[in-house]
């Protein structure tokens, strides 16, 4: 679909919490921003639906901050692309610990391969994955290359939290596990409250707590390829977002592009907008004037997993 004006300024505002804008408390509106970009309700609605039915916008979902869970979340890393993928998501159904497989083509800085060429191109997926601990992370790793009926061509395995901040009370996490299995744009509060049986007010404090503290985060997923009219790559840089943002934001060319960011393990993921190749390569070119081990991807996307099941909390003494 084609990738206007306004469709790039409704997918900033799914830069959530860092933009200000709680979902809790004030999901993307049709109305404010039909307001804030001059343009009738309709247009807005129209272009949402446009961008979640075409598959630009795979979903919106709710993640835990594994720093503040007793259980750990995986990033494996993968030697394959697109085809990998989709053979994970074929059978995500036996495989409830998988949050996610994320995919994309990697150009990798200054690495000549045996002809000599540098900035050479590498298919990828990573799996997100839930495990109390290595060993149970193993086990399942097992299970899955059995199941596949092959070996993994696994590159890296990173555990996203290995230390932990304050880890949130049960009570705390059996409300979190709602959330995780809600839809942002159409989260409840009193639904969640129903469910456990718990006051709505007592959820929603809990909940802003949460929020605060960052327990809770959202993601879109974008399948980058459904864009028309637009090359929509990735600047990987080492490190948290919080790093590299202010030196983003102060490249004009690079700021003027920047639709989302997101963390990846130990890695950011800035994913921007460019109108022509060329375009691309002065998006890297400025990206490894900032860093010069700066990644580029594109043709990216991801598969959530709807059968996705979180650990319930251990129930106290």
């Amino acid at each position: 679909m084609p990738l206007d004006e306004i469709s790039k300024k409704i997918i900033r505002k799914f830069q959530w919490p860092i933009s200000g804008d709680s979902s809790f408390t004030n999901k993307p509106s049709v109305y404010k921003m039909a307001r804030e970009f001059h343009v009738h309700p309709k247009v807005i609605k129209n272009r949402i639906n446009n961008m979640l039915e075409s598959g630009l916008i795979r979903g919106v979902k709710f993640y835990a901050n594994s720093r503040f869970v007793p259980w750990n979340r995986y990033f494996i890393l993968i030697g394959a692309g697109n085809s990998f993928a989709k053979e994970i998501h074929d059978h995500f159904s036996e495989f409830s610990q998988i949050e996610r497989v994320i995919f994309g083509t990697l150009k990798l800085p200054n690495q000549p391969d045996a002809n000599g060429d540098v900035n050479v191109e590498r298919e990828f997926s990573s799996i997100s994955m839930i495990a109390s601990n290595d060993s149970d992370m193993k086990v399942q790793l097992y299970n899955l290359e059995k199941t596949l009926g092959h070996a993994l061509n696994i590159a890296e395995i990173m555990n996203e939290s290995p230390k932990k901040e304050e880890v949130i009370s049960p009570g705390e996490q059996y409300i979190l596990n709602a959330v995780l299995y809600q839809n942002p744009l159409s989260m409840s509060i009193n639904k969640i409250a129903h469910e456990l049986g718990v006051p709505a007010r007592t959820v929603r404090r809990r909940v802003m707590r949460m929020l605060n503290a960052g327990v809770i985060y959202e993601e879109v997923s974008l399948d980058t390829n459904i864009a028309q009219g637009v090359l929509l790559p990735s600047i990987i840089l080492n490190g948290d977002y919080q790093k590299w943002l202010p030196a983003i934001n102060e490249s004009k060319f690079l700021q003027e592009r920047l639709l989302l960011y997101k963390n990846w393990s130990r890695f950011s993921f800035f994913i921007f907008y460019a109108e022509t190749f060329s375009n691309v390569d002065q998006l890297i070119a400025h990206a490894r004037e900032i860093d010069p081990a700066s990644m580029l991807t594109y043709r990216n996307g991801s598969y959530n997993n709807p059968h996705v099941k979180y650990p319930p909390p251990e129930i106290e003494e």
